[in-house]
């Protein structure tokens, strides 16, 4: 298995030997196949060999225990370094008056620079990304404490760039050590920063990031296509990454236009542009449940799915509250979701290929 399939190939091939074990168990029990005492010994040190391997090599969860405990030590780690970094801050914050300017300046530059040799460190002595994750959030934070804090020290004016260098910093880190979570942090200054800088280019004030959605949508946009229009050689995992976080932005940004039209460069009314978002977050839920049922992303499914619902109850709920008795509101909802309950079993009968009930009939 090369580098660029990365962990998450690792951890789909241990779960289909993990699968392949069971299904031939019961195979065996029904009578189906069978295998000598010396053909099944020998096909179980191999399976064995290809595991240990593996965990060796990615640290895959090889058993199903396993991989719920790898969830509790994400999170835990997640937290962990969540708290570090606000109990860093909250000390600094305590002790910074009384320290010269020399010392804040030399504290400020050697932060990151701790937190990556501590990842590079802690990488090199073994495969667990736990704690190499944990270190990249502290540096992170750090880097972004410092451009923060070398503004105020020096009188430096605002600027959208700072979210540039926060969004190249974590990105490089996430593809040098393979981290999602830091390429999501990454992903998402990127866009602050494409935002940002359209917002000025038009003379807005850059800080307000919802004065206008186009350029939010457009961001958005970009970072959900870029792994198919580039084609990377990067980590399994990494594309899912780009597109959850792209959809969604487009996603937040399309229902924030569809509820004040006076947050877009379209040159209608407030109530026209609002319709127009309205209609519009309907075609791209649709469309996104199309490519992901098209392509085989099931996450992608579930997230358009997950907005096309999240529309149409905001629209029903505008359009019928206020004047539609209660429990005629609820029965039309219910009817509603049933509809649309309906709707997803011929999409997953579909990607089956299973014909559906009037194709039966």
């Amino acid at each position: 298995m090369d580098e660029a399939s990365g962990r998450a190939g690792a951890q789909r091939r241990a779960d289909r030997i993990r699968a392949f074990r069971e299904e031939l168990a019961e195979l065996e029990r029904e009578g189906v196949i069978g295998f000598g005492p010396e053909q099944k010994a020998r096909l179980d040190a191999h399976l064995e060999s290809v595991l240990r391997a593996l965990a060796e090599r990615f640290d895959v969860d090889i058993t199903a225990s396993e991989r719920q405990i790898s969830w509790g030590m994400r999170i835990a780690s997640t937290i962990a370094g969540a708290a570090l970094c606000a109990a860093a801050v909250l000390f600094f914050y305590r002790v910074w008056g009384v320290l010269p300017v020399w010392a804040q300046v030399a504290i400020l530059l050697a932060a990151p620079a701790a937190g990556v040799a501590g990842m590079e460190f802690c990488s090199r002595r073994g495969p667990s990304r736990y704690y190499t994750g944990l270190l990249g959030i502290l540096a992170c934070a750090a880097a972004l404490l410092n451009l923060s804090a070398l503004a105020a020290i020096f009188n430096l004016p605002d600027s959208p760039d700072s979210f540039l260098v926060w969004s190249v910093f974590a990105l490089l880190l996430a593809y040098a050590y393979r981290l999602p979570l830091l390429l999501a942090g990454g992903l998402v200054s990127a866009i602050a920063f494409l935002t940002m800088t359209t917002l000025r280019w038009t003379g807005l004030d850059w800080a307000a990031l919802d004065q206008r959605m186009e350029p939010l949508i457009g961001a958005g946009a970009l970072v959900a296509a870029l792994p198919a229009a580039a084609r990377l050689r990067q980590p399994d995992e990494f594309p899912w990454v780009y597109r959850i976080v792209g959809l969604l932005t487009v996603f937040s940004g399309v229902a924030i236009g569809g509820l004040n039209g006076n947050q877009s460069y379209l040159p209608f009314g407030s109530g026209r542009v609002e319709a127009m978002y309205q209609g519009a977050g309907f075609l791209v839920a649709a469309f996104v449940m199309r490519y992901g049922v098209r392509s085989g992303q099931p996450g992608v499914v579930n997230l358009g799915a997950g907005f096309f619902a999240l529309f149409l109850y905001l629209r029903l709920f505008e359009w019928w509250w206020d004047w539609m008795p209660g429990y005629v509101f609820f029965f039309l909802v219910g009817c509603i979701s049933l509809g649309l309950l309906f709707a997803f079993q011929r999409v997953r009968r579909r990607t089956r290929g299973e014909p559906s009930s009037q194709e039966r009939l």
